[in-house]
């Protein structure tokens, strides 16, 4: 199919303990996308992978970017960095979303 693409990127900032995971799942979902993120170890990181389409990741991605609350539980991004390695596994994914 073109365009899909799996994207994979780091998030710091305040994304632990604030529902990231779950609310980044939630706009994939919404945009029928495949989803997975994981906090670190650090405490203050996340990385995730998007599959599908990358016009919508695109969109999910300029919108963490823009500095808008990303949630109502304060989850604030201070950086994302694109990687270039997609993880294996992750704690939350758009299939166990419901099952947290």
């Amino acid at each position: 199919m073109p365009g899909v693409k799996i994207r994979t990127f780091l998030v710091k900032g305040k994304v632990q303990g604030v529902m990231f995971r779950q609310t980044l799942i939630r706009g994939a979902q919404k945009r029928k996308l495949k989803a997975g993120a994981s906090n670190l170890a650090s405490g203050n990181q996340v990385r995730f992978t998007l599959e599908g389409d990358n016009n919508l990741i695109q969109e999910m991605v300029d919108f963490i970017k823009s500095g808008k609350p990303i949630n109502n539980w304060n989850a604030r991004i201070d950086e994302i960095i694109e990687e270039q390695e997609p993880s294996a596994t992750y704690q939350v994914t758009t299939e166990n979303v419901d099952t947290m």
